[in-house]
């Protein structure tokens, strides 16, 4: 890879970790009538980066997002770091089979797997955390608050990976 190439390949992944990060940052002041629920948007920015990069680069992004938003928010090696970490890498491994080995899905179904895989990896924190399988008597809310998220970032990343000029762009970056 020539040096040029490598700058542009390495100012897109800046690019990407900088809109997680933002996603993810300013999701947190958006409040919700339900406890625990996002969009999850920064999800979008990393179906996006397995898309074009693959795993390890997506993977980076999406720990290097989690721990850079929990010291941003304050939440760094607290309860809500470990539920975002643990739904993080269980979303991202989700994503990443739905998209290489199961790949009879379209964006919106890994999207939506993703989406189930925070949620459940988030229950089963929250089920270490207070020693009570109850938790799970809310996962209904969270699972159904999952398949509207899901859906709607699948679709993003659809229209996304549909527009030409942008794949065009992010292809001369891998090179």
């Amino acid at each position: 890879m020539d040096r040029r190439a490598g700058i542009k390949k390495l100012t897109t992944i800046a690019l990407l970790l900088a809109m997680a990060l933002t996603l993810s940052i300013a999701e947190s002041f958006i409040p919700f009538g339900i406890p625990g629920l996002k969009l999850g948007l920064a999800n979008l920015v990393i179906l996006l980066a397995i898309y074009y990069y693959g795993f390890w680069i997506p993977l980076a992004i999406d720990l290097a997002r989690v721990v850079v938003a929990s010291l941003f928010t304050g939440t760094f090696l607290g309860m809500g770091f470990v539920m975002s970490l643990s739904g993080a890498v269980v979303s991202f491994f989700l994503m990443y089979l739905g998209y290489r080995v199961l790949k009879f899905f379209t964006p919106v179904g890994v999207s939506i797997m993703g989406a189930y895989g925070h949620a459940l990896a988030q229950m089963f924190v929250a089920v270490a955390y207070l020693g009570s399988w109850g938790v799970f008597y809310y996962f209904p809310v969270m699972a159904l608050a999952s398949l509207a998220t899901g859906t709607l970032n699948g679709f993003l990343v659809e229209a996304i990976l549909a527009n030409r000029y942008l794949s065009h762009f992010v292809e001369m970056t891998k090179r």
